[in-house]
């Protein structure tokens, strides 16, 4: 199987909150041991989304977060090709037809659209950024919104480690840093945290989320947050919701 990746280097944007000043310290509490918001969706459902051909990662990932939180709150929307394929040339330029401009993206790129046009009718609130290497946040942001979106460095050995079925680990010799990838990791448990990407779940270990994740946001949806029943009970979310309309544009 191809496997393309296409996330480029993490971009500062202005409207990009801060998960952690959110948590209530009163009110904070450890995550459950385990979470996973992935069960609803059988596993061919997840689709490719093209990023075996072109590195629209950034874009399949954003699909594939609409698909989990309406399949949990209502009736699963899963966007048509076309519409992520549209998404990915407003942000990079990309031309469908030729192939041109085939450069990836930004993440905070891809969630500033999202905000600000949407995906299959649907657009976010905002987003907030977690401290990837406080993996308290990482858990409790995954259970309290229903996943989030990472970006990671890839290395060389997890294309043989997904080619086996195997967790991707950390390996003494790692054939070096093959580029960026985008994913949504919707699950874990006390010895790592699930993803999907390439159409598929994919386990990870904490200690390889550790090394080669290099950000991590969760994605701020009413697809979710307003009909899942599940109450945020750690976040200060009348202030959330004030810092998003200050920055809505």
């Amino acid at each position: 199987m191809d496997r393309m990746l296409g996330k480029l280097a993490p971009k500062f944007n202005p409207k990009t909150l801060d998960f952690a000043r959110y948590l209530k310290p009163k009110a904070i509490a450890p995550p459950p041991t385990k979470s996973y918001w992935e069960y609803k969706i059988p596993e061919p459902t997840w689709g490719m989304y093209a990023n075996d051909t072109i590195g629209d990662c950034t874009c399949a990932a954003a699909a594939h977060l609409l698909m989990n939180w309406t399949a949990h709150t209502g009736s699963m929307v899963t966007p048509a090709l076309e519409e992520v394929l549209g998404m990915y040339s407003a942000i990079s330029g990309y031309d469908p037809i030729s192939g041109a401009n085939d450069n990836g993206a930004a993440i905070t790129d891809v969630l500033d659209y999202l905000q600000k046009t949407g995906l299959a009718g649907h657009k976010i609130d905002g987003w907030a950024q977690i401290d990837h290497t406080n993996l308290n946040h990482a858990k409790t942001a995954i259970y309290l919104f229903g996943g989030i979106n990472i970006g990671v460095q890839v290395p060389q050995s997890i294309m043989d480690q997904t080619d086996q079925h195997e967790t991707w680990d950390v390996v003494p010799n790692d054939g070096g840093i093959d580029g960026g990838h985008s994913i949504p990791n919707f699950g874990y448990g006390a010895t790592g945290t699930t993803c999907v990407t390439w159409g598929a779940l994919q386990p990870m270990t904490w200690e390889w989320f550790k090394k080669y994740c290099d950000e991590a946001y969760c994605l701020l949806s009413l697809d979710w947050l307003a009909s899942s029943g599940l109450a945020p009970s750690h976040l200060d979310v009348a202030s959330l919701r004030a810092d998003l309309q200050e920055l809505r544009v």
